[in-house]
């Protein structure tokens, strides 16, 4: 995995301490029972920027009084610690002598026989018996995504579902599943009250009513909403609300692992954790493979610092990493991308609910990971599967896109529901253009390509589908003889890019020997221009 340099971690380090109730708003409005019709005019709101949480010190900076500050990681908390114990005898006997070796009781979790506990500067952390001592990180909201600065970049809206391929009643989707929301809570509004799922609280935070920010809320909806203008993916899944956020949107690593035991004792089987940190921390670690080993399933956003390096919890291995693009399925600049991304979804202005009244369209790889966690509570119940079999089918059904085959941008491709509820009803023909994109020249093709992916996105093998290819170098015409489901076939294209930043179109088509269930993507043109070096 990529790792960010000095620079980019100062950068981070204002980003995520940047963040607030307005991180994904793009705008608010009251919710009322607007028809399905009904066109919504949503007037911008900007909240606050929130105050740092806590400081976060350099290695080896100088105090105040002129004295060495131990050194640490970054996105370290200073002079708190978390030991994890090997036996519930050595993780006793720290509990009940904290006091005596002057060190502050934080918290503590029996699941993970963890302690987190705090201490003054210069106290002697050695010789702590039985136990893994660590770093405690700062865990936040990722900062507010910039998308209105990626040219051309399109909304989704309350269009999302349709975008997705459900063109079907899905208001049982999801029934009998509790999906956990691992955030700053989950306001009571009208776009949840009336869903046919519960909601339940777990509250590791003390806020007062009015200082819960409405990022908890979004999401859920997002998962399990049933207004008209806030259509979730599974309407009828129990939402756990586990609230691990203080008032400024930020958390750490003790209180989201916490979170996550919690959870799974509570009986969740999708975990969505719309939140992330750049530091590595063994009990975050701890709490995901305690997870996976009770059959649940953990969604986390990668981050919206347009870094290539996915951030913690969604970087641990068996999380699903969740990525964003926009409503023509391009990938969003904001969104972090790396070799641990495993699928993109809906980021770009997606219509949630806030608050306890209002609607608002929220962006970021915030939002784009419910869509993946309530994709698979909705594969749960319609497919009858485990929560690691649904999404095992969630990734194998998306659509590939950007480079073929898993890549840094896309992961597994971009969420494709229709295809998942559909999978493996036969006689769907579906042939794709899925994708065209330009590579740089090699030793062995001296001029750039472009690379023309086809996949068969139906359930039934391709045979003879005629592909046409159309470039300033003239038509290809090629037969693709047999295309598996869910296969993809690339064909490189070479072009030449004039100096001059002219724009070069290749075209492309495909067709089936049977009907096409799906005629939209059979067809795609895209310009290119030489870059700049």
């Amino acid at each position: 995995m990529h790792m960010p340099n000095k620079t980019t971690i100062l950068a981070i380090i204002t980003l995520i301490l940047a963040v607030v109730a307005g991180f994904m708003i793009s705008a608010t409005q009251e919710v009322e029972r607007y028809s399905n019709d009904t066109e919504v005019v949503i007037n911008s709101i900007k909240e606050p920027p929130p105050e740092p949480n806590r400081s976060v010190a350099r290695a080896g900076a100088r105090g105040n009084d002129g004295g060495f500050i131990e050194a640490f990681p970054p996105f370290a908390l200073p002079n708190e610690r978390i030991a994890v114990f090997k036996s519930d005898k050595d993780y006793r006997n720290f509990l009940t002598s904290l006091k005596d070796q002057n060190f502050k009781l934080l918290g503590a979790s029996d699941r993970l026989r963890a302690i987190h506990f705090g201490f003054s500067p210069g106290a002697k952390l050695d010789g702590i018996d039985g136990a893994e001592v660590g770093y405690n990180f700062l865990v936040a909201i990722p900062a507010p995504p910039d998308a209105s600065a990626q040219a051309g970049a399109s909304g989704f809206g309350r269009n999302a579902l349709s975008w997705l391929g459900v063109n079907e009643d899905n208001s049982q989707w999801g029934k009998g599943v509790t999906v956990a929301v691992l955030d700053s809570g989950v306001n009571s509004h009208l776009a949840l009250d009336q869903q046919k799922g519960k909601v339940h609280q777990i509250e590791l935070t003390e806020l007062t009513a009015d200082s819960q920010l409405g990022h908890g809320t979004a999401v859920a909806s997002i998962v399990s909403g049933d207004h008209p203008l806030t259509p979730g993916v599974a309407p009828a899944s129990d939402i756990l609300s586990v609230r691990i956020t203080n008032d400024s949107g930020s958390s750490d690593s003790f209180t989201l692992a916490d979170g996550i035991t919690q959870a799974v004792d509570a009986g969740a089987k999708v975990i969505n954790i719309s939140m992330g940190s750049y530091g590595d921390s063994n009990i975050v670690r701890s709490a995901v493979k305690y997870a996976q080993s009770n059959g649940v399933v953990i969604v986390a956003s990668s981050g919206n610092s347009g870094l290539e390096t996915v951030t913690y919890p969604a970087a641990y291995e068996g999380v699903i990493a969740v990525g964003a693009v926009e409503a023509k399925g391009e990938h969003l600049e904001f969104s972090n991308t790396g070799e641990n991304l495993g699928i993109t979804a809906p980021g770009y202005s997606v219509n949630a609910a806030w608050g306890e009244e209002q609607l608002t369209q929220f962006s970021g790889t915030s939002a784009s990971a419910p869509f993946i966690s309530g994709a698979i509570a909705a594969t749960m119940t319609e497919k009858n599967l485990t929560a690691t079999q649904a999404a095992d089918l969630v990734l194998k059904n998306a659509n590939d896109s950007g480079l073929p085959g898993t890549d840094d941008a896309y992961g597994t491709g971009i969420l494709d529901l229709g295809r998942i509820m559909h999978s493996g009803t036969p006689g769907i023909y579906d042939a794709a253009i899925a994708s065209q994109v330009l590579v740089s020249p090699t030793i062995t093709s001296p001029l750039p390509q472009v690379l023309v992916t086809v996949q068969n996105r139906g359930t039934e093998t391709l045979i003879n589908s005629p592909l046409t290819i159309n470039s300033p170098s003239g038509t290809q015409l090629i037969n693709i003889s047999s295309l598996a489901p869910g296969a993809i076939q690339t064909y490189p294209v070479s072009v030449l890019l004039p100096n001059n930043e002219t724009q070069v179109t290749v075209s492309s088509s495909v067709q089936t020997t049977e009907r096409d269930s799906n005629a939209t993507n059979n067809n795609r043109s895209d310009g290119f221009v030489k870059q700049a070096p």
